[in-house]
């Protein structure tokens, strides 16, 4: 399976609740944030997911976060 479709899957499973891009990377194993940040960055800009500033509903900091 993609990257892409692991962290897809990742956030719609944990819907309506938002994850941050560490959590994302810890939850899934994956060894680069920044892949990570480039693939909700582009999730973000469609309308099935909202990336906006919260409570990560894994680590509880306020920060970039992504629901679905």
């Amino acid at each position: 399976m993609l990257v892409a479709q692991q962290v897809n899957n990742f956030i719609t499973d944990r819907k309506p609740n938002a994850v941050c891009d560490s959590c994302i990377v810890d939850g899934l194993g994956l060894t680069k944030q920044a892949h990570a940040a480039q693939i909700t960055a582009a999730l973000g800009t469609t309308s099935n997911f909202e990336r906006i500033r919260g409570e990560c509903s894994k680590c509880k900091k306020v920060k970039l976060v992504i629901c679905a």
